[in-house]
C-alpha cells in the first residue's frame, strides 16, 4: 500500500523539518506547497529535497488564501503520479501520531471500497510559548483531554481522481460535492490507530504572524461567508486592537483553539492529559531568529500590493482550520 501526504504551508520555519521528517518516518512521501513563505520556510524545505527525501516542493506565490482548490489538485496530483492508495491532507503544526504502518495500512484496507477516511484530530498544548525552544516532544507531550470542537483530518482514497466534482473542502477536515448539501460518509479510524496531533499555539510571533498574515490572506480571497476562519478574525481584530499575546494568553488560545468564542473556558480549568507523540527525527537544520511579524506583514503586503498573479475564485462549502 503506498501512502503520501500533502500540505499547503507558509511562514513555518520553526516546524517544517519536524512536519517533514516525522510524517515520512509514517508515510511513502510528501507533496508541499509552499504558498509564498517569507521566512526560512522555503531554505530548509530546500535543503530537505537536497538530501533526496521522498519530498515535492512546489511554489505559489499567490498571496490569497485559496486553500481549498490548491489542496483538491494537489490531492489529484498525488493520487496519480504516485499511483498513491490514500493520500492524508495535513497542515505542517500536524504530526500523526501512529500506532504502527502496519496497523494502519490494515485499517486502509478495512475502509469500504469508494470511501474516504478520516483521522481524529487532537490538540496539543506545548511546555512552554519560548520562541527560542526548538520544537520538540515538548510540544507534542500533552493534549486535550476533552476536544469540545470534534474535528477530523481527511484521509482521501483512490477514488477521488475519477470524481472531477468532489473538493476536499477548507481546512482539510473531509471530502465533500458542493452540488450537494451534505458531505458523503467517510470511515472514521480509530484514534489507537492513527489520529493526527495538532500543535497551533507554539510561540507569540508564530501566532501574531499566523493569525495577521492568514486572515488578510482570507479576505483578499473574497470569502462569501463570515463564519469560515473565525478563530483568525476573533484573534485578528484583538490584535489590531492593541492585544498582547502575553504566555497566559497564549495558553488560553491553545486550550480553547478553534472553539466558538461563547464556549471558551479558562486554561486552569481545561483538563489536560499525558499522551505524547514519539517524534521520529533528528532535526539538522535549525531555523534562524524569528522575523518579526510587522516586517513578515510588510512583505506580505508588498506582495499582496502587486497583484502579480490573478487567482481563480474559491468556491469551497468547507469548514475552516
Amino acid at each position: 500500500m503506498r501512502l503520501f501526504g500533502v500540505a499547503m504551508v507558509r511562514n513555518e520555519a520553526d516546524v517544517i523539518e519536524a512536519f517533514v521528517r516525522h510524517n515520512l518516518s509514517v508515510l511513502d512521501g510528501l507533496a508541499i506547497v509552499d504558498h509564498g513563505s517569507l521566512d526560512a520556510t522555503g531554505d530548509i524545505l530546500a535543503k530537505l529535497q537536497a538530501e533526496n527525501l521522498p519530498l515535492h516542493v512546489e511554489r505559489d506565490e499567490r498571496p490569497e488564501y485559496f486553500q481549498s482548490a490548491r489542496m483538491t489538485a494537489l490531492v489529484r496530483e498525488t493520487l496519480r503520479h504516485e499511483r498513491a492508495d490514500f493520500v492524508f491532507a495535513l497542515d505542517a503544526d500536524e504530526f500523526l501520531k501512529c500506532a504502527s504502518r502496519e496497523t494502519l495500512e490494515q485499517a486502509l484496507r478495512e475502509v469500504q471500497s469508494g470511501m474516504h477516511a478520516v483521522a481524529h484530530w487532537l490538540t496539543y498544548v506545548p511546555d512552554t510559548f519560548d520562541a527560542g525552544a526548538a520544537f520538540g516532544q515538548g510540544h507534542l507531550r500533552r493534549r486535550l483531554r476533552i476536544e469540545r470542537r470534534t474535528l477530523y483530518k481527511a484521509v482521501v482514497g483512490r477514488n477521488f481522481v475519477e470524481r472531477a466534482a468532489d473538493v476536499l473542502v477548507m481546512g482539510n477536515h473531509l471530502v465533500s460535492d458542493p452540488a450537494h448539501p451534505e458531505p458523503p460518509p467517510h470511515a472514521r479510524l480509530r484514534a489507537d490507530v492513527v489520529a493526527v496531533a495538532h500543535c497551533p499555539v507554539r510561540s507569540r510571533g508564530q501566532l501574531e504572524s499566523k493569525i495577521v498574515i492568514g486572515y488578510l490572506a482570507h479576505l483578499a480571497s473574497g470569502p462569501t461567508r463570515r463564519d469560515l476562519a473565525f478563530h483568525w478574525r476573533r484573534l485578528y481584530e484583538e490584535l489590531r486592537s492593541g492585544g498582547i499575546l502575553t504566555p497566559a494568553r497564549l495558553r488560553d488560545i491553545a486550550c480553547n483553539y478553534g472553539v466558538q468564542p461563547r464556549l471558551w473556558e479558562p486554561a486552569d480549568t481545561v483538563e489536560l492529559i499525558e499522551d505524547p507523540v514519539r517524534l521520529a527525527f533528528d532535526a539538522r537544520y535549525p531555523p534562524p531568529p524569528s522575523i518579526e511579524t510587522l516586517q513578515l506583514l510588510m512583505r506580505f503586503t508588498e506582495t499582496l500590493a502587486r497583484g502579480r498573479v490573478n487567482a481563480p475564485p474559491e468556491t469551497d462549502n468547507g469548514r475552516p482550520r
